[in-house]
């Protein structure tokens, strides 16, 4: 790093414009980027560009600053005749608030996240290294900070060395993905240009055909009613007490001729016992 350029840490800022991953080849004018000086001047380059917008304090000039009066500090040594006090030095810092179109007639001050903000603009030929907040470990997953994203940039700013066109370099280093915020999605809305309103001319058809389209869904079936219970009449049989008992019948008591015509009644009350019956041949066993 020379005496006219500076290594310095941006505070967290939105990434507003541009892309960490996906390079440009073409110039805001769909112009080829060209490399423009040195042995391979005039050959094909690309370049990994975007902007930060750092939220305004109190101050009435970004070089008021600390990150400004380091930028400013280094154009200032970078163009020692005095070339950084041209109104169209290259600062590569914008004002978000600026109602001043540029070419294509857009102004700063109605682009997302950019009133109310100093706006620096970034690039380099390689991609920026990405990181966490505190730059412990880097983040390598393409695309894992997106437009919209809170991010601070280390990078280096340098003269450009340019006597038609003098201004400084904002080279980015290394990116700290610092918050996340609400995506900024570049291009129109593709729900806002009419999709959708033009009917179909005929042969075309809202679904792919030389296929089968899957048949709608039946319908679920709600279960039949249950039958509501039947009433059983109860059998009358089972409603009256069973009845008594019939008592046992009375043994048959057969008398022998030994019993000299007695019958079982008279010996019973003469004090024999049946088993004395039987024993003398009165009465069967």
């Amino acid at each position: 790093m020379t005496a006219e350029s500076t290594n310095l840490t941006t505070p967290v800022g939105r990434l507003v414009m541009g892309s960490l991953y996906r390079p440009n080849t073409t110039d805001a004018e769909g112009r080829p980027l060209l490399i423009k000086n040195g042995p391979n001047a005039g050959q094909p380059r690309s370049e990994y560009y975007f902007a930060l917008a750092i939220p305004k304090g109190t101050e009435q000039s970004w070089a008021q600053t600390e990150w400004g009066a380091a930028i400013y500090n280094t154009g200032v040594r970078a163009f020692p005749q005095g070339q950084y006090q041209k109104p169209d030095f290259a600062w590569k810092i914008e004002d978000g608030d600026s109602t001043i179109p540029n070419q294509k007639g857009r102004k700063n001050v109605d682009r997302e996240g950019h009133k109310g903000h100093w706006i620096l603009k970034f690039s380099s030929g390689n991609a920026p290294k990405v990181f966490n907040a505190d730059g412990t470990q880097a983040i390598t997953e393409p695309g894992a900070v997106k437009t919209g994203y809170y991010v601070q940039v280390n990078c280096t700013a340098a003269g450009n060395e340019s006597s038609q066109r003098p201004g400084l370099y904002l080279n980015h280093n290394m990116v700290a993905l610092s918050g996340y915020g609400p995506e900024i999605v570049v291009g129109p809305d593709p729900t806002s240009v009419g999709f959708g309103a033009a009917p179909l001319p005929p042969g075309a058809s809202a679904v792919p055909t030389g296929a089968f389209a899957p048949a709608p869904a039946a319908p679920p079936v709600a279960p039949a009613p249950a039958a509501p219970p039947v009433a059983v009449a109860p059998n009358p049989a089972f409603l009256a007490p069973p009845p008594p008992a019939a008592p046992p019948a009375a043994p048959v008591r057969v008398m022998l001729p030994a019993a000299n015509g007695a019958s079982y009644e008279q010996l019973l009350a003469a004090g024999w016992t049946d088993a004395q019956m039987v024993q003398h041949g009165m009465m069967a066993a």
